[in-house]
């Protein structure tokens, strides 16, 4: 172990490489930005400093022998206060795996090799910067304790789940700015699709925060009117298949013969948007997410053909209805959550590192609630989740 004897305030740095002369050339380049620095030559034991000292930002290699970057970060993400501790991997320019490893492991950058040394400063001054941010927003929150819960509680989401797109945007911004002439056009979209993704991204969390705010206050806006259920449906579709980074399989099947239903296209959007995109983010890559679109009368028996519903669920329908039902092979909802998964901020368990505001579904259910329709989840721990969506095929204005 060698650290920095400076006692001050500048932020501490662990720096885990099993090379020395990297070591040296890293925590030069550190120290001389006024940083302070330890160092440990493996994962094991820089998972031991940083359960020792708390450090402000971890620099670790992604390939050591023994324990690597990928085992360490894991680790330190397990420990209380590790989620929130930057953690910047550094990893091989052409080692693609090693990026989708690194940010699976709970990385929130990675840095490539050779290091580009401006590069490198840039990117650990942001993150400390970010982490001062949120830090300085947690301190705000606990000194404003007139601040209603839901503010409190959009706050800290919004300044912890705008860091992962944000630095997606900023660190391809980046890479294509110093590499833009080493690479070639493939390489060069990947990092432009990163960041469209990444805007993407950013811009369904505004909505989000805006929708549950309107939620919470009552303010959401409900016009019905005639509305092409099935074009709907199709639309949010191919929206999600335009996503580079959402290779599944979607199947839309419609049973029955579509009748006019009066709903507020605005809000039907927003829940099938929130349904399908739960569905794929928790699916695996290349899982198939099945949509029923159903329209049934049961006052015409005989054009209700053949219907993917029971016999139990068919005599609960006295008047026509008109049922969305969204069904993926994601790695499910534990037994005894599926109570509070429409809960706004609710979030599994058993998520892990798959981003989220826990806002999809409690929108989803006031979308539905003011169809006056109903919704349900039936849910298996490795097998999938099911949403079903009920709703009078004619909704009174």
């Amino acid at each position: 172990m060698n650290s920095n004897d400076s006692q001050n305030n500048s932020p501490l740095i662990l720096l885990v490489d099993d090379d020395r002369t990297t070591r040296m050339m890293l925590h030069r380049a550190m120290h001389n930005e006024g940083y302070r620095v330890v160092e440990a030559s493996d994962g094991i034991e820089g998972l031991e400093l940083y359960k020792q000292l708390k450090p402000d930002m971890v620099l670790l290699d992604a390939k050591m022998p023994g324990m690597d970057g990928f085992s360490c970060c894991t680790q330190i993400k397990a420990i209380a206060g590790g989620v929130g501790i930057p953690v910047l991997m550094i990893t091989s320019l052409e080692d693609e795996d090693s990026v989708e490893r690194a940010f699976e492991a709970g990385a929130t950058d990675y840095i490539t090799k050779p290091i580009h040394w401006a590069v490198l400063r840039r990117r650990v001054q942001r993150l400390l910067q970010e982490k001062q941010a949120e830090r300085e927003i947690i301190k705000a929150l606990e000194q404003e304790r007139e601040l209603n819960e839901l503010r409190s509680r959009i706050v800290t989401m919004v300044s912890h789940e705008y860091r992962t797109p944000l630095t997606a945007i900023l660190s391809s911004a980046e890479l294509l700015e110093c590499y833009w002439h080493k690479w070639d056009e493939q390489k060069r979209l990947k990092h432009l699709e990163r960041i469209q993704l990444a805007a993407t991204h950013l811009t369904q969390l505004v909505a989000d925060v805006l929708s549950i705010n309107e939620v919470e206050s009552g303010e959401m806006e409900f016009n019905p009117a005639p509305v092409n259920l099935d074009r709907l449906c199709q639309e949010a579709i191919a929206n999600l298949r335009l996503s580079p980074a959402s290779p599944h399989q979607i199947r839309l099947t419609h049973y029955g013969d579509d009748f006019e239903v009066i709903l507020d296209s605005h809000l039907i959007q927003q829940m099938l948007d929130n349904l399908l995109s739960n569905s794929i983010k928790y699916s695996p890559q290349g899982g198939i997410v099945e949509v029923e679109l159903i329209f049934y009368n049961p006052g015409n028996l005989s054009e209700n053909n053949t219907f993917s519903l029971t016999e139990a669920e068919l005599k609960n329908f006295e008047s026509p209805v008109t049922i969305v039902r969204v069904k993926d092979q994601g790695f499910g909802i534990l037994p005894q959550e599926q109570g509070q998964i429409f809960n706004a901020f609710h979030r599994g368990s058993n998520v892990g590192t798959i981003q989220g505001t826990g806002l999809g579904l409690a929108i989803a259910k006031k979308c539905v609630e003011l169809h006056r329709g109903e919704i349900s989840i039936a849910s298996e721990v490795g097998v999938g989740t099911t949403v079903t969506v009920t709703l009078p095929s004619r909704t009174p204005t």
